[in-house]
């Protein structure tokens, strides 16, 4: 689908806030909320839109920092470590990457603890050869409109 700039205009307002109506889209638009709400559907049912969500600051509810999980694999089983990865509950993203490392796993953290205990998690699962760390300390910021083009 060819985006117009109505439909760009749309996903910029909701990725800042997803809970905007879509009467306030047509006003800033100055369309109809039908015409919205078409716009909307239409965007969510070509799969552009897949949901929206409520973003937490994780240093508000106890989490310290955020760590960066490389890993390796042994080769052909990437696929199969990722579905478990991304199936932590602090894992916020993960991917199979090309580069130093099969897989990249990025998760929020409570403390030294926390860490260790992930890294055991994931340097206990089949197939993983290694895990390598990284972490982000003092600035915690996860927004859904950081990983939009």
């Amino acid at each position: 689908m060819k985006l117009d700039n109505i439909d760009m205009i749309i996903l910029d307002m909701l990725k800042k806030d997803a809970r905007v109506s879509l009467r306030e889209i047509a006003r800033v638009l100055k369309v109809s909320a039908d015409t919205i709400s078409n716009r909307v559907e239409k965007l969510t049912q070509q799969g552009i839109i897949l949901s929206s969500t409520v973003v937490v600051n994780p240093s508000k509810i106890g989490y310290a920092f955020i760590t960066r999980f490389g890993i390796n694999v042994k080769p052909a089983y990437a696929t199969q470590v990722l579905e478990k990865i991304i199936k932590i509950p602090s894992v916020i993203i993960a991917s199979k990457v090309v580069g130093s490392y099969d897989l990249v796993a990025i998760s929020v953290v409570k403390n030294f603890q926390h860490l260790c205990t992930l890294r055991d998690t994931i340097l206990e699962m089949p197939y993983v050869e290694n895990v390598e760390l990284g972490m982000w300390i003092n600035t915690m910021e996860i927004c859904p409109h950081y990983f939009l083009i």
